[in-house]
């Protein structure tokens, strides 16, 4: 088959990218759906569709990149193929399962030759940095995740990509920049370890070089341990649930997934939750970076109530408008709500039925 066209998300340093594919004949179009995880486990979703329709195609595309929140790029073959090998050999590496289809990928994954690195692929699979906040913001995330990988790329010593503070790739919860002049600054980061919760101040010393950021060196002081209520505390925001009674549960979630198919899907116990993330990852580029202030909405449907939480008044208004003007034979305004603290997640975790019970037990 004849390659056509590769394109890949510019997320790199948000941790994950999205990879697609496409081969065709006279005959046939094949599509291929990676999501390649950055943070040392290969990759962990594989998705072929033989012949879809232009519809299915789209659906698939937003499902696997319109969550990563950056912009996608065409690459060529030979780049689209080292990184399904550079990805799958990681995989091979670290002993973590390949997702099924490794019929179609794994001689690629063998067999594939090219001269390419992944220090050639960074610029390409990283957007450009456009402030000292955001850089401080990425970097912070990186080295918290253990991310050798990128710190090797942004540091001028690279040995200095080899320090880490987490046992495992951790998870940076919250970032708090300090400016301190020439080029220095501190991050105080709130950070998820595999033995619990930690709060640490990170020096970076950095500067611009040929256009680009670069890390001159790192230090580690005042690592804490935190308790579960303290780190809830800082990443937790206002709530509004807004509740709707629902009618046709199936055929309604069969066309709220076509309509908005760059959300998330999960299915639980009592029915069916989404994801919506923002279109962009502007949030890294606060002086206080939340790991959740990229979640624009949440929704979670059971069989005859559907329920949307939101966190500011404008998203609010525009979210709920939207979707009584176009779902408005399955669904109807019946109360709101508004709390200090995340619930909505909870609830649909719980596995309660009872959203009056669950809130007030």
């Amino acid at each position: 088959m004849n390659f056509e066209y590769a394109k890949i998300t510019r997320s790199r340093l948000m941790g994950s990218m999205g990879l697609v594919i496409k081969h065709s004949d006279n005959e046939s179009e094949i599509f291929e759906y990676y999501l390649l995880d950055c943070e040392g486990l290969g990759f962990c979703d594989y998705v072929r569709l033989e012949n879809p329709t232009k519809e299915e195609a789209y659906i698939e595309e937003e499902r696997l990149m319109g969550g990563l929140g950056e912009n996608r790029v065409f690459i060529s073959e030979d780049r689209a193929l080292f990184l399904v090998q550079y990805f799958g050999q990681k995989n091979i590496e670290y002993n973590k399962p390949l997702p099924d289809g490794q019929e179609y990928y794994m001689d690629t994954i063998k067999n594939h030759k090219t001269n390419l690195t992944m220090e050639d692929m960074f610029p390409i699979i990283c957007r450009k940095i456009t402030n000292d906040i955001e850089f401080i913001n990425f970097m912070t995330m990186r080295f918290i995740a253990w991310d050798r990988e990128a710190l090797r790329h942004f540091c001028e010593n690279k040995e200095t990509a080899y320090m880490h503070i987490t046992n495992i790739n951790g998870t940076l919860l919250k970032n708090t920049v300090y400016e301190k002049g020439n080029g220095k600054y501190i991050s105080k980061a709130i950070y998820e370890d595999s033995d619990g919760y930690y709060v640490c101040k990170i020096a970076f010393n950095i500067e611009i070089s040929n256009n680009e950021y670069k890390i001159k060196s790192i230090f580690v002081t005042d690592k804490q341990p935190l308790y579960d209520f303290q780190v809830f505390d800082e990443i937790s925001k206002n709530e509004f649930v807004d509740i709707y009674d629902l009618e046709k549960y199936d055929e309604f979630i069969d066309k709220f997934y076509r309509d908005n198919p760059f959300m998330m899907k999960s299915e639980l116990d009592e029915g069916m939750f989404f994801t919506r993330f923002n279109f962009n990852n502007n949030h890294v580029k606060e002086r206080v970076y939340v790991i959740n202030n990229d979640l624009k909405a949440i929704y979670y449907a059971m069989e005859d109530k559907f329920y949307v939480a939101t966190y500011s008044k404008r998203d609010r208004d525009y979210i709920n408008k939207l979707l009584l003007a176009n779902y408005k034979e399955y669904i109807k305004f019946d109360d709101a709500m508004c709390f200090e603290q995340n619930v909505l997640f909870d609830f649909a975790e719980s596995g309660c039925d009872d959203f009056n019970y669950f809130i007030e037990d």
